[in-house]
């Protein structure tokens, strides 16, 4: 049986890209809604760094993405770990394999 590690991420830039290398990382924010118990709404964001590791969608990112872009992104999680002063250290990483620039038209006008 084949398995997949797929995350599929649409929301908006909170900064421009950073570079690191030949690589770039861009925290991206997801908005979600819901409906307490008590019948308030309530809205929460998360935020997600996703890491262009391609070199050509790393540059490309770097000179057309800014804050408040809306950007679509298919990533794969990828775990991992480091030692640091003898302690080990874990990670988790949200590498892009897919990279788009959304154009939803302004904010107001769009809902993501």
């Amino acid at each position: 049986m084949r398995t997949t590690n797929l995350f599929i991420l649409r929301g908006r830039v909170g900064q421009a890209p950073k570079a690191f290398g030949k690589a770039a990382k861009i925290n991206v924010a997801t908005d979600r809604a819901w409906t307490d118990s008590k019948g308030t709404r309530q809205e929460e964001t998360d935020w997600v760094t996703v890491t262009l590791l391609n070199e050509k969608v790393a540059e490309w990112a770097l000179a057309n993405v800014g804050k408040g872009d809306a950007v679509y992104a298919e990533c794969r999680i990828a775990d991992g770990s480091y030692k640091k002063e003898g302690e080990t250290i874990y990670t988790t990483d949200i590498i892009a394999n897919a990279f788009h620039k959304l154009d939803l038209g302004h904010r107001d006008d769009a809902e993501i």
